[in-house]
C-alpha cells in the first residue's frame, strides 16, 4: 500500500502522472447532443456534449502526525494536484470516482477538493456533503482545463484521503436553429428568472416564491446532477459557450424531479428543484431576486404576444459570442388548443424549457418544447402549464421543491444581559420562503418561573425587537421566538423552542477564561490510577445503555467519558482527566462550571480537585458515587484554591472494589467570572439608599406601565408586584 504525504510547511503537489492528464473518447465515446426530426413530436433540438474517460488516482494519501513543521497550521495545505483537460473543449466538468475525504481532530474544516479553471481562475470548493450533493461531479468550468487539488488538514492526522477521477464532460456546440420568417431577430436579455440547464443545454426558468423549484421541457432528461447557471456571459467569438462562477450554479436535486411518462407536443414538461449554492448558502430565488409568476388561467388564442426568452444557439449573422446566451424574442400566439401552445417566435436549439410569457400579463402560460416556424409563417409550440399531469405534480412538490418554513435568526446572542433590563433582542428575517409573517412574533421568556411571552415591535421589513426586563442579578434566563405564518405554522427561534431555548445571564461583568466543548483536543490528558479498563476518551457517546451516557452533555456532540466500548466500564482502581493548565490571575471571583455524569454505586465515585500550582498539590472540592443523568455542578475556585498562573482541576473516576457498573463523563467546562457590582433592585432610583423616593419611582412606573416595576416578573403589573416591591424594600440592600 502506498502513500503520498506530505512533510514540510511548503506547498506539495504529488501526482500520479507528470504533467496534465488528457481526456479522451472512452466507453461509448459518443456526443449526447440530439438533433432529430420526429413526425409525431415535431422538430427537437439541444445541443451536442461529450462524455470523455479520464482515469486518474491520487492513491492513498495523509499528513504525517510526527511532522512538526506543518503542526502550527491550522489550515488546509494542498497535498495532492492534477491538471485534467479536454483540449478542444470550451468548457469542462469533471467526474469523480471514489472520494475519501478526512475529517480533522481539530477546529478546523475537514479535507476538501479546490478546482480552478486554468482559463478565468474561478474556483469551487467541495467537501463531503457538498461534493455528495453535486453527485460526485463539479460545477461547468470554461476552457479546456481545470485544476484538481486534495486540500488537507495538518491535524487530520494518519487519516486517510483519496481521489479518483474517471470521466469528463465537454463541450461540443452546435448551431441549427428554428426560426421565424426567417430572420432572427432576437436580442440579448438579461432576465434574473431565466437560467442555461447543463449538460444538455437547455433553459429552465425559477418560478413561485419557493425558491428553488424550476420547469423545463421533459424531453432535455433533467435528472440529479445537473445544473443549473444563472448570469451566464457571452460565449468565445467562435461560439464556444462560457460558464458563469460556481457562485451562480445549482445543481438539481434528483429526489425532486418529476417529469412526463410519454413525450409528445403538449405533454413535454419536468418540473424540479436545486439544492442552494454550495459556495454562497442561497437559494435562487435568495440569489437572483425573482421569479416568474404562474398564469392563473388558461390561455385565449387571441394573438396577444408572447415573449420567450432562453439560452438558444445562433448561425450567421447573428454573432457567434450569443450562442446559447440568454436572448429574447417576441412574437404573437397563434392558437392555444388543450394542453398545447403555437406561436410565432423565435427560438433555435437550446431554447427548449423557455417559459412561454404572456407579455401583457407578465404571467408563464407554458414550456417551449418544439421547433416548426421553418423559417416560414409555422409556429413553434409548448406545452401549457395547465396540463394536467404538470398541475398535478405542481400539487404534490418533492424533495428541494417542497414548501420550507420561513427562516430566521437572531442578529445577535448574548452571553449576558444587563440586570437593569433594556438589553435588545434583534429578530431577523432571512427568508419568507413565500409565507408571511402573521401579527408579530412572540419572545418567549422564563427566568425561573415559567416561560412568559411578550409581542416584539417591527423594527424594519426583515426585523423585529425585543428587550429584557431588569431581572436580580445572576439571573438564569431562558428565552425563545414564535412566528406564525399564514397558514397558521409556528415556527420557533431556535428550532426547539421551549425545549431547547438560547440562554443567557444578567450580570454587571461577564469575562470568560475557559469554555470547553471538548469537539476539539485542547490539551486535556489522561492517566491510569489503577484500573483495569475504563480509561477517559473524548468522543461521541456511543450509548450502549450500561449506565454510559446516550448523548453528550451539552449537544455539541463528544464529551470526555469512560471506557465507551460495550461492556467496558471502569474496574478495580481509578482513571484520571487533567485539564490543562490556566492562568486565572487576572480574574474576579472565578467560577468552575461544568456537566458531569456518574453511574455508580455507594464505594464508586467521582472526585473534583483544584490545584492552584499546576498539580503539586490538590485540594478535593466534590465527591460523589452517582449523579442522576447529566447533571450541573458549580464551584467558586477561591473558596478552595488561590487563584494564580498554574489553575489546573483534575476528575478522577474509581471503581471503589464491588461487582458494579461504573462510567463517568464530564463535558461543558468553563472557567468564568460572573459579576454583579451590588446593584439593589428596590434602589429604583439609583441613588444608593432605599427611601421614600424610591417608593415614589415605584409608584410612578406602575402608573405608567413601566415593566420596571414588574417585580413579580410576570409581565403584568398588579397587587403582586406591589407587595413584591415592598418585601424588597423591607428586606434592605446588601
Amino acid at each position: 500500500m502506498r502513500f503520498v504525504c506530505a512533510v514540510g510547511l511548503s506547498l506539495v503537489c504529488v501526482a500520479e502522472l507528470a504533467g496534465p492528464v488528457c481526456a479522451s473518447a472512452g466507453g461509448d465515446g459518443v456526443d449526447r447532443g440530439v438533433d432529430r426530426v420526429d413526425p409525431d413530436f415535431g422538430f427537437v433540438q439541444t445541443p451536442a456534449y461529450r462524455e470523455l474517460d479520464v482515469w486518474v488516482d491520487s492513491g492513498l494519501v495523509r499528513v504525517l502526525e510526527s511532522d512538526e513543521r506543518v503542526k502550527p497550521r491550522a489550515v488546509q495545505v494542498s497535498v495532492w494536484s492534477q491538471v485534467i483537460q479536454a483540449e478542444d473543449a470550451d468548457w469542462i466538468r469533471v467526474r469523480f470516482g471514489e472520494v475519501t475525504l478526512a475529517h480533522s481532530t481539530q477546529d478546523v474544516r475537514e479535507s476538501y477538493l479546490r478546482i480552478t479553471s486554468l482559463d478565468d481562475g474561478y474556483e469551487q470548493y467541495l467537501d463531503a456533503d457538498s461534493l455528495e450533493e453535486w453527485g460526485n461531479t463539479t460545477a461547468y468550468f470554461n476552457g479546456d482545463a481545470v485544476l484538481v487539488e486534495l486540500m488537507v488538514s495538518p491535524y487530520a492526522s494518519e487519516q486517510i484521503n483519496r481521489v479518483r477521477v474517471v470521466g469528463v464532460q465537454a463541450s461540443d456546440p452546435i448551431s441549427d436553429r428554428s426560426i421565424c420568417f426567417g430572420v432572427d431577430d432576437r436580442v440579448l436579455s438579461f432576465d434574473p428568472r431565466d437560467a442555461r440547464l447543463m449538460p444538455m443545454g437547455c433553459s429552465a426558468w425559477l418560478f413561485g416564491d419557493q425558491g428553488s423549484c424550476f420547469m423545463t421541457a421533459g424531453h432535455c432528461g433533467v435528472s440529479g446532477g445537473d445544473v443549473v447557471q444563472f448570469n451566464v456571459p457571452l460565449s468565445s467569438n467562435g461560439g464556444g459557450t462560457r460558464n458563469p462562477p460556481p457562485q451562480d450554479q445549482y445543481v438539481v436535486d434528483a429526489l425532486s424531479v418529476q417529469t412526463t411518462g410519454s413525450v409528445f407536443i403538449g405533454n413535454d414538461w419536468s418540473v424540479f428543484g436545486v439544492f442552494d449554492n454550495s459556495s454562497t448558502g442561497m437559494s435562487p430565488l435568495q440569489a437572483q431576486g425573482m421569479s416568474h409568476t404562474l398564469a392563473s388561467s388558461p390561455a385565449v388564442s387571441d394573438g396577444r404576444p408572447i415573449r420567450i426568452t432562453g439560452y438558444g444557439t445562433v448561425s450567421s449573422p447573428v454573432p457567434a459570442s450569443w450562442n446559447q446566451v440568454q436572448k429574447t424574442h417576441v412574437g404573437p400566439l397563434v392558437s392555444a388548443s388543450g394542453s398545447t401552445l403555437r406561436y410565432q417566435t423565435d427560438t433555435t436549439g437550446g431554447n427548449s424549457g423557455s417559459a412561454v410569457l404572456d407579455e401583457n400579463m407578465n404571467r408563464a402560460i407554458g414550456i417551449h418544447t418544439n421547433g416548426g416556424c421553418g423559417g416560414g409563417g409555422g409556429s413553434n409550440s409548448g406545452t401549457s402549464i395547465f396540463n394536467g399531469g404538470l398541475q398535478n405534480a405542481l400539487a404534490n412538490p418533492q424533495g428541494m421543491c417542497e414548501p420550507r418554513s420561513i427562516q430566521a435568526s437572531l442578529l445577535f446572542e448574548p452571553t449576558f444581559v444587563s440586570p437593569a433590563g433594556g438589553d435588545v433582542v434583534t429578530l431577523v428575517i432571512d427568508n419568507l420562503q413565500g409565507h408571511s409573517v402573521v401579527g408579530l412574533p412572540t419572545m418567549f421568556v422564563d427566568s425561573g418561573s415559567g416561560f412568559v411571552g411578550s409581542s416584539m415591535s417591527q423594527a424594519t421589513d426583515t426585523t423585529y425587537e425585543s428587550s429584557f426586563d431588569a431581572l436580580d442579578c445572576g439571573t438564569q434566563i431562558s428565552y425563545y421566538i414564535s412566528i406564525e405564518d399564514e397558514e397558521g405554522t409556528i415556527v420557533t427561534v431556535p428550532q426547539g423552542g421551549a425545549a431547547s431555548p438560547f440562554e443567557t445571564i444578567a450580570l454587571d461583568e461577564l469575562t470568560i477564561a475557559v469554555d470547553e466543548d471538548f469537539e476539539t483536543d485542547t490539551g486535556w490528558f489522561s492517566f491510569n490510577a489503577g484500573a483495569s479498563a475504563g480509561d477517559w476518551f473524548r468522543s461521541v457517546p456511543a450509548d450502549h445503555g450500561l449506565g454510559d451516557p446516550a448523548t453528550d452533555g451539552d449537544g455539541s456532540g463528544k464529551c470526555y467519558l469512560t471506557a465507551n466500548n460495550n461492556g467496558v466500564d471502569v474496574d478495580g482502581g481509578g482513571v484520571v482527566l487533567m485539564s490543562p493548565v490556566f492562568d486565572l490571575s487576572g480574574l474576579e471571583s472565578p467560577m468552575l462550571e461544568m456537566a458531569v455524569w456518574m453511574f455508580g454505586q455507594a464505594g464508586d465515585s467521582m472526585e473534583i480537585a483544584m490545584s492552584s500550582n499546576a498539580g503539586a498539590s490538590w485540594t478535593v472540592v466534590d465527591s460523589f458515587s452517582s449523579t442522576d443523568g447529566w447533571a450541573d455542578v458549580s464551584y467558586s475556585i477561591a473558596d478552595f484554591v488561590d487563584l494564580s498562573l498554574a489553575f489546573r482541576a483534575r476528575i478522577t473516576v474509581t471503581d471503589g472494589g464491588a461487582d458494579s457498573t461504573v462510567e463517568g463523563a464530564v463535558d461543558g467546562f468553563s472557567l468564568a467570572s460572573k459579576i454583579c457590582e451590588g446593584g439593589c433592585r428596590a434602589d429604583i432610583n439609583g441613588d444608593g439608599a432605599l427611601n421614600f423616593f424610591d417608593v415614589s419611582a415605584f409608584l410612578s412606573a406602575f402608573g405608567e406601565g413601566d415593566l420596571v416595576a414588574d417585580f413579580s416578573d410576570d409581565g403584568v403589573l398588579n397587587f403582586f408586584d406591589v407587595s413584591a416591591f415592598l418585601s424588597a424594600l423591607g428586606d434592605g440592600c446588601p
